[in-house]
C-alpha cells in the first residue's frame, strides 16, 4: 500500500525477527507487516520497531532502590510517568507507579539481572522480580506529526509540554493498553534527530492490530494540520 506522504522507495527499517529469525527462539509479531509499515512511512511520521530486548517487571519499596540502582547501574525514578537510563544507555528503568517499574536491557540478560536484583535484597519479601522479555513488543513512531498520529486513539494530552523527553505513561491506544516512552530524538535501531520519537509498548497478542492501527492513522495526515 502506497503511503499518501510520498511514494515508497525502500524500507525504513528491516523488522527485527530476533535470535534465529521466524520460528526461531524470539519471532517478532510485526514480521508480516514490515512492508506494509516501510510503506506508509514518510517524511513526516515513520513507523518501525526496535530489537528484542530484556524486560523485567520490579516490584519494591523505595528503600531498596539505592542498593538494586547501584547494583544495575541505572536507578529505578521515583518520580511518576519517568524513565531513567544507564549513563551508555544500554539500560533503562521506566516507572509505572509507586512500587513498580519496568527494568529493560540487552536481550538475554535477564537471567543476569533478576540475580543481581536478588542478592541485592537477599530474602527481601517485599521484592519481586518477574522476566517479561517475550511478552512486549515495542512499535516506534518517529517524525513532526507523530503525536498527532497518536492523537487519534489516545485521550491523553500529547503535547510535548505536557508529555515530554524522558516521559513515559501507561495509556489507551485504540482500544489496547500500551506504555508510551518518549526518547530524545531516537528513533528504530538507534537512529538520531527525529522531531519526536515515541516507543509504544503493546503486548505481544495485540502488537499486529496496534501496527494495523497506527498505519492507517498515517494515512493521509500530509493532509491534516499539524497541531503539534
Amino acid at each position: 500500500m502506497a503511503s499518501p506522504q510520498r511514494e515508497p522507495t525502500g524500507s525504513y527499517s528491516e523488522i527485527d525477527y530476533g535470535p534465529g529469525g521466524p520460528g526461531g527462539r524470539w519471532e517478532n509479531p510485526l514480521y508480516p507487516l514490515a512492508r506494509a509499515m516501510a510503506a506508509a512511512s514518510g517524511p513526516l511520521v515513520r513507523l518501525g520497531t526496535t530489537p528484542a530486548r530484556s524486560v523485567q517487571n520490579l516490584r519494591a519499596t523505595e528503600g531498596m532502590l539505592a542498593d538494586i540502582g547501584t547494583r544495575l547501574g541505572v536507578q529505578p525514578p521515583t518520580t511518576p510517568n519517568t524513565w531513567t537510563a544507564s549513563p551508555d544507555g544500554h539500560r533503562i528503568a521506566m516507572w509505572l507507579g509507586p512500587d513498580e517499574w519496568l527494568l529493560v536491557g540487552p536481550d538475554g540478560t535477564a537471567p543476569a539481572v533478576e540475580a543481581t536484583i536478588r542478592d541485592a535484597r537477599v530474602n527481601d519479601p517485599w521484592l519481586s522480580v518477574c522476566d517479561l522479555s517475550h511478552m512486549y513488543t515495542t512499535l516506534v513512531l518517529t517524525g513532526p506529526r507523530a503525536r498527532l498520529v497518536l492523537s487519534k486513539g489516545c485521550p491523553l494530552d500529547l503535547h510535548p509540554r505536557v508529555l515530554g523527553s524522558g516521559a513515559c505513561v501507561q495509556t489507551l491506544l485504540g482500544r489496547t493498553r500500551a506504555v508510551l516512552r518518549v526518547t530524545d530524538g531516537e528513533g528504530p535501531n538507534g537512529q538520531q534527530g527525529g522531531a519526536d520519537a515515541i516507543e509504544i509498548w503493546v503486548r505481544n497478542s495485540i502488537a499486529r492490530y496496534t501496527a494495523a492501527w497506527l498505519i492507517d492513522a498515517m494515512t493521509g495526515i500530509a493532509h491534516e494540520p499539524g497541531d503539534f
